[in-house]
């Protein structure tokens, strides 16, 4: 056994926390939300995120940071825009040089722009891997089939912790590309905002198979200007969760997407709405990322494009 920790109480975090608490026997999910940690601690349940979700009872919550800092592994599964505040916090508990970090959020840093490997790489010395896949979190959270993929730099690294995840309803794949991982976690959610906007349109499945074949083109574009391998594309974490954020509206992005057209791109609409929509905020941050390239990208282009106006 390895001794987990996570940080992030929304519906992915808790629903990774419960896929480590079944391979793993117990895991510690850190919180800011003490209501989270203590319906967590008493009841097995989070149902501001996940609804009538039964959590395993391995899975125990905590809203004090100091109680991750023995951790073997820690999983940030915090929002992207808190990506860099919860790294600052590692910094200042002065956490284990041996602590490998496993990166669930999706998306980039600001301040300046960059990937999370680049901002992990500059703040800390720990090694470090990507969990990604085709998943939704209640699904998981369920003990539902679901497929990840652990990418890593050490590709022994990643062979570890999927070992150590991998269970009867959970299957594991690693790779050592972590640009394509994380370029591909950014494009699909910005081009579910799109698939939700063909929708709106009156488009069929035709628009949203060309939509993918597409972003999947953008992906290999701005991986390959990186330094990723190309050759990444086939992995379920790519083009798996392309075709599921794209084509559930279970989605978040694609949801929003599909009302942001009917309520015609309001500004209104989308200072007020409620949820967390990651490709709304990377679609801006993608595109100035990659502007000193001059890449095509008219999937990105055009959901940034909307929102800006």
């Amino acid at each position: 056994m390895k001794k987990f920790t996570l940080i992030g109480g929304g519906s992915w975090g808790t629903a990774i926390a419960c896929l480590i608490a079944r391979a793993q026997g117990e895991v510690l999910l850190y919180s800011i939300e003490t209501t989270t940690t203590d319906e967590i601690n008493n009841n097995h349940t989070n149902t501001k995120y996940l609804g009538d979700a039964n959590l395993p009872t391995g899975l125990k919550a905590t809203s004090q940071i100091e109680d991750i800092i023995d951790s073997e592994i820690i999983v940030i599964a915090a929002p992207s825009h808190a990506f860099a505040s919860v790294l600052q916090q590692l910094k200042d508990l002065n956490i284990s040089k041996e602590t490998t970090l496993l990166i669930a959020t999706k998306g980039l840093c600001e301040d300046p722009v960059e990937l999370f490997s680049t901002k992990i790489e500059r703040e800390l010395t720990n090694t470090y891997a990507f969990l990604s896949g085709p998943n939704f979190a209640r699904e998981v959270a369920d003990d539902k089939f679901s497929g990840i993929v652990i990418s890593s730099k050490d590709l022994e690294c990643a062979k570890q912790i999927a070992s150590l995840l991998q269970t009867n309803t959970l299957t594991t794949d690693v790779s050592d590309d972590v640009i394509t991982a994380q370029i591909a976690s950014i494009v699909k959610n910005i081009t579910a905002i799109k698939s939700g906007i063909f929708q709106a349109q009156g488009h069929g499945a035709n628009a949203r198979a060309w939509l993918i074949s597409k972003a999947l083109e953008e992906i290999a574009i701005i991986s390959k200007e990186l330094g990723g391998d190309i050759s990444s594309l086939p992995l379920s974490s790519i083009v798996g969760d392309l075709v599921l954020t794209c084509y559930s509206d279970a989605s978040r992005n694609t949801k929003f997407g599909y009302e942001f057209h009917k309520n015609n791109y309001s500004k209104e609409f989308l200072k007020n709405y409620p949820i967390l929509v990651e490709g709304a905020r990377n679609a801006k941050l993608l595109q100035k990322f990659v502007g000193k390239y001059n890449l095509d990208l008219p999937i990105t282009s055009s959901v940034a494009d909307i929102l800006e106006t």
